[in-house]
């Protein structure tokens, strides 16, 4: 079986590791984007099978990346997973409202981590 690939988004370092890890950990094939337009870049190189995007981030942030990936008949059905510390009840939605298909809120552990990407992978 191969290894489903996925991008993941944050402009945090360490989560970027963090989470890279996890996924490499849980046999899944991890590329890095520390913004919303680097992350944009990669999804014209690169076949991806999930996303998993912070949604506070400068320039493009979460929901806007969503609403592009969405736009894009190429990447739209895409699974795009939101995870922020934020839980205002406006961010959610306006994750939701973007596209995304799953909301992952911040501090998550490895366990939630991985069970919610592959409730996104079905």
């Amino acid at each position: 079986m191969d290894r489903k690939h996925v991008l993941v988004v944050d402009d945090d370092p360490h989560i970027l590791a963090l989470i890279r890890t996890i996924l490499m950990q849980g046999n899944y094939r991890v590329t890095t984007a520390s913004d919303g337009q680097q992350a944009l870049d990669s999804l014209r190189r690169s076949h991806f099978d999930a996303i998993i995007t912070d949604a506070l981030m400068p320039g493009l942030d979460g929901p806007t990346l969503t609403g592009k990936i969405k736009a894009d008949p190429d990447l739209k059905d895409l699974p795009v997973i939101m995870i922020t510390a934020s839980s205002r009840p406006d961010m959610v939605q306006k994750s939701f409202s973007s596209g995304c298909i799953l909301f992952l809120p911040k501090p998550f552990t490895a366990a939630s981590l991985i069970s919610i990407l592959q409730l996104a992978l079905r």
